[in-house]
């Protein structure tokens, strides 16, 4: 929607990076995955003008997946089914990347070990994107490194000097 409105998705930020986007649902739907919802570019007559993605759900044939192991930057989520916690876990820390990490459950002990298994920045329990500018926010591997906010987030504004002298 219009940058000034409540608007509930904004728009992608280049036609080259809608034509992304759109390149690799279409890859996606090509190899077989099942696209749940979405799944096409929305016409700038439909929406005002600018770069709109269609939010888009994927069933995806498996953790191998191009649509699972990049990233897309775009509305585009990804979902594989799978038997038990341990193939879960596999699957989360399988890609290059690990910003965040979500899992919904009603066994609060099994989130918690999922979350101190899983190698991502933030991990989110039967919510998303919660936190204030107190909580540390970061990737590890592919997702970068380091922290913005909180007190991890200050020291990297910080220099450190060791002395060393002998007297």
């Amino acid at each position: 929607g219009h940058g000034l409105s409540d608007a509930g998705i904004g728009p992608i930020n280049s036609p080259a990076q809608l034509a992304r986007v759109a390149g690799h649902v279409d890859r996606a739907r090509a190899a077989g995955n099942r696209i749940l919802t979405g799944g096409a570019i929305v016409p700038p007559e439909e929406c005002g003008g600018g770069w709109f993605y269609q939010p888009t759900i994927v069933l995806a044939d498996g953790r191998d997946d191009p649509l699972v192991q990049e990233e897309i930057f775009g509305p585009v989520l990804t979902v594989q089914i799978v038997p038990d916690f341990e193939a879960a876990l596999a699957a989360a820390n399988a890609t290059p990347y690990a910003l965040v990490a979500g899992i919904y459950t009603r066994d609060h002990a099994k989130a918690w070990r999922f979350a101190r298994a899983v190698d991502a920045g933030q991990v989110y329990i039967n919510e998303f994107f919660a936190g204030g500018i107190a909580m540390p926010f970061g990737g590890n591997r592919k997702s970068g490194f380091g922290r913005a906010k909180g007190m991890a987030g200050l020291r990297s504004y910080c220099k450190l000097k060791s002395v060393v002298a002998r007297i």
